[in-house]
């Protein structure tokens, strides 16, 4: 609440107009990801002579390590191949619900970790204004509600989310409360004192208008939302065929978001947005492919353990939604990075900064397949004949998800993204199932 100390500011609104609570989960891979290592072109020879220690084998090279296929719902001729630690992703790509934007920017960016991450959750470039998910809320008037959204899995706020309204960050449903030592008894914290003294306080009935009204029942309302995300914790076990799978979440910032969000959402809560990162050690100057390993594929390296497991953690989201009265037709995940790195292959087996990178999304009405892509990785066709083209806007992918998914009106895109003209690439038309 403005001009209050300590009081948030919260949002409240009206229904859905479809009757159905929509969300958006934005997951950011922050340092820059390499899309050509996520999803090689494995049609193209340049790729191989730029790339010639830490390139991904064509899927029918027969070695090991080799790319998948991503066969005819791909339509470009098998130009473009899946990382194999990725696997995770193949069910949700042969469902046809994965669509993968190969060259996405924001294309008046840089190539500075520090500004891109900030422009890119601001959705401009500029330093001071709130982020594109806290506009969204402050200018649409959606369930009544103060987790209409969140940062989740991890322990700080996104830029994405910051801004005005006050967005809680929850790290963990069973750790999400009050805590201040001085209110714990002798059995420790379990018994935190605080959370009820605050119901206490907030009970009473004072005659007073004003300020202290306000924070008074924002006081009723936080405590409430705590109780809510705990109590969402009895849905913890995915369902349907993700739980007869055996699939469960990662401990990892990804798996516990995923996990929270999946939680929330089987609970009824209104969430209407998230934000979540997926950290792997994106920031690959060096030994992205390691001499020292069998490939590419070879899960003992790190790098490539992690990126299995974002997929699984992905899988597992997809099949929980799918098998909890298919509420994946109400959620979109959009999963994307600050820059690219370099078309060639620097000297310490790595790549540097670049432009474009492949962005992500599945859910909801995703269109399975690819989006606006590059046709050839020749020197003469690259953005500054070293980086990967920008095929597609990251802006127009948030719009049109916030527009055909969220119901917003077109007129508040550039509200939510200033001064950026929609370009309507219709990747999110998917109609639900029944």
């Amino acid at each position: 609440m403005a001009g209050v100390a300590g009081a948030p500011k919260f949002s409240f609104g009206q229904s859905n107009e479809s009757g159905r609570q929509k969300t958006f989960i934005k997951v950011f891979m922050r340092g820059g990801a390499d899309g050509l290592h996520l999803f090689p072109a494995v049609g193209d020879d340049w790729y191989y002579t730029h790339r010639p220690n830490i390139n991904i084998p064509r899927p029918d090279s027969g070695t090991e390590h080799s790319a998948y296929n991503l066969g005819m719902l791909a339509g470009d001729n098998g130009y473009r191949g899946m990382n194999p630690n990725l696997i995770g992703l193949q069910r949700i790509w042969e469902d046809g619900r994965l669509m993968v934007a190969p060259a996405t920017a924001m294309d008046d960016g840089g190539r500075s970790h520090f500004d891109n991450q900030r422009w890119i959750g601001t959705g401009a470039r500029n330093n001071i204004i709130d982020g594109y998910l806290n506009r969204y809320l402050q200018n649409t008037a959606n369930p009544m509600h103060p987790l209409r959204g969140a940062v989740l899995g991890k322990n700080g706020l996104s830029t994405e989310a910051r801004g005005t309204l006050t967005i809680p960050v929850v790290q963990a449903a069973s750790s999400f409360d009050l805590r201040n030592d001085n209110f714990c008894t002798t059995g420790g914290c379990e018994d935190n004192q605080l959370t009820e003294l605050m119901h206490l306080i907030a009970s009473h009935e004072v005659d007073e208008a004003g300020m202290s009204a306000e924070v008074r029942e924002n006081q009723v309302i936080m405590l409430e939302s705590i109780a809510e995300v705990q109590n969402s914790s009895m849905f913890d076990v995915p369902a349907g065929e993700a739980g007869m799978l055996g699939l469960n979440y990662s401990n990892s910032d990804l798996g516990r978001g995923l996990r929270l969000a999946a939680q929330l959402i089987k609970a009824g809560v209104p969430l209407e947005v998230a934000a979540l990162d997926w950290n792997v050690g994106w920031d690959t100057h060096a030994n992205q492919v390691p001499d020292n390993i069998s490939g590419v594929g070879d899960r003992s390296f790190g790098f490539n353990q992690r990126l299995f497991q974002g997929a699984n953690d992905f899988l597992t989201f997809y099949l929980d939604m799918s098998g909890s009265g298919n509420l994946i037709d109400d959620v979109v995940v959009l999963v994307g990075t600050e820059f690219g790195r370099t078309v060639i292959e620097n000297g310490s087996r790595g790549t540097d900064h670049g432009k474009g990178s492949t962005w992500f999304a599945f859910g909801g009405p995703t269109v399975g397949g690819l989006a606006p892509d590059i046709t050839t990785l020749d020197p003469a066709a690259l953005f500054q004949n070293r980086f990967v083209p920008t095929a597609t806007e990251y802006r127009d992918l948030v719009a049109e998800i916030m527009v055909r998914h969220m119901e917003m009106p077109v007129g508040l895109v550039q509200t939510v993204l200033p001064g950026h003209q929609f370009f309507d690439h219709r990747l999110f038309t998917r109609t639900a199932t029944a």
